[in-house]
């Protein structure tokens, strides 16, 4: 018996969402043709991947490992489905980015219209969020690339420093006295501790989303 593509898929979402109904309404197929097809992998590996629960499953050791091989095996094929059309001699596929929604605002411009001139039988997929959290979705082979701040060493990254930028204060000439800044960020922590008690905030304002905490401060609160 060979692999099916769909079949890796499949376990890969099952893995993702913990739960067979769920992943079934995500994929689109029936929960018995869900299973039916997890049965066939653990039929090929020769070892059971899923353990079912009450309220959901949980991946066997078997299963956790061939979670992450899966991932590269479906990146691969994608990957050798991404080669030239042999009839035009274009590339063409899909590829992944994972960015931070900030960054992607003042970084995308510089490149994707050319990008998209240049080779226009592409197709891109964005993920985003935190710049931790996007560089461990490149690793996991979730995303092609990724475009983030400060990322960590990793032996399966490649990384290229494409800018500098500084996180810093800024106010709007009636700003108050109030605080608004993303509490989540590495860098929003290493300010405030680096200014100490120097500056004596009346409240704060926390925002995941740093466009909405630049169009606040800009408000002057």
């Amino acid at each position: 018996m060979s692999l099916m593509m769909d079949d890796i898929r499949y376990f890969i979402t099952v893995s993702e969402t913990l739960n067979i109904t769920r992943a079934s309404e995500i994929i689109g197929i029936s929960q018995p043709a869900l299973s039916y097809a997890v049965k066939r992998l653990e039929d090929e590996l020769g070892g059971q991947l899923l353990i079912r629960l009450k309220n959901g499953i949980r991946l066997t050791k078997l299963g956790e490992e061939f979670k992450q091989r899966s991932r590269r095996l479906l990146y691969e094929w994608e990957q050798a489905q991404n080669l030239a059309n042999p009839e035009t001699g274009l590339l063409q596929g899909s590829y992944t980015f994972a960015i931070h929604p900030s960054v992607a605002l003042y970084t995308l411009e510089h490149f994707m219209p050319k990008l998209q001139a240049e080779i226009p039988g592409l197709d891109y997929n964005f993920i985003h969020g935190l710049s931790r959290e996007m560089t461990e979705r490149v690793i996991s082979w979730e995303a092609d690339f990724g475009i983030v701040v400060n990322p960590i060493k990793h032996p399966d990254l490649v990384i290229s420093k494409l800018c500098h930028d500084e996180v810093t204060i800024f106010y709007a000439n009636n700003a108050q006295d109030k605080l608004v800044y993303d509490q989540n960020l590495a860098q929003s922590q290493y300010i405030l501790k680096k200014i100490g008690q120097k500056t004596n905030f009346n409240g704060v304002i926390n925002s995941a989303n740093l466009e909405v905490v630049a169009k606040l401060t800009s408000l002057g609160l």
